[in-house]
């Protein structure tokens, strides 16, 4: 664990939290994992949910930071459309710590999460949106309203969550998600006067 009592709270209740779900995550369980007492769990966060809550906050930094530097990573906008989808679909698919995640688990955690998603999800169309206006600008892409395409398609990807989380996903419904993308991402492209 971290010699940094905060982080190491948090690593540990992330864990803990994945496992057990929100209800069944004791306080005793996390303070155990992270090699603190339970009184410092309190002296970092004032409850449980307090320390969900940051947990979940800082699971989103990681992922928006991943995200914006895979985006940057692509040289057009094309590309970074292409990286934005492929980034979310692997964070979307990835199973928290390594761990398999019971999906009621998953259910139950985010229904305790599901005052942040709002806010999680306009981030994440703040960052696609921001590409289609940039790709506008360029000249690649032919877009009308940016932000309610980002916030579609965003809206689209937490929608096929559950349906890629088996252990295995189905290589038909994979081979369909990736066609529809093909075909979403050369709709963006500007088409050359006939």
């Amino acid at each position: 664990m971290s010699s940094d009592p905060r982080t190491a709270i948090m690593g540990a209740a992330g864990e803990v939290f994945a496992r057990f779900g929100f209800k069944k995550a004791s306080v005793e369980d996390i303070a155990r994992r992270a090699g603190v007492g339970k009184g410092s769990i309190y002296l970092h966060f004032e409850s449980k949910e307090a320390l969900f809550e940051a947990c979940v906050r800082m699971a989103h930094s990681a992922a928006l930071s991943e995200l914006n530097a895979r985006v940057r990573r692509a040289s057009t906008p094309e590309g970074q459309v292409r990286a934005y989808i492929q980034c979310k679909l692997e964070q979307q698919s990835r199973k928290p710590l390594g761990e398999r995640i019971e999906l009621s688990t998953l259910f139950e955690l985010g229904l305790q999460a599901a005052q942040f998603i709002p806010r999680m999800l306009e981030d994440d169309a703040a960052v696609l949106a921001r590409i289609l206006e940039e790709g506008v600008e360029q000249g690649a892409f032919t877009v009308a309203g940016p932000h309610h395409v980002a916030r579609g398609l965003v809206m689209m990807l937490m929608q096929l969550t559950v349906k890629m989380m088996p252990d295995e996903p189905d290589a038909e419904l994979k081979q369909s998600v990736d066609s529809f993308f093909e075909v979403f991402v050369r709709g963006l492209l500007k088409r050359s006067p006939s």
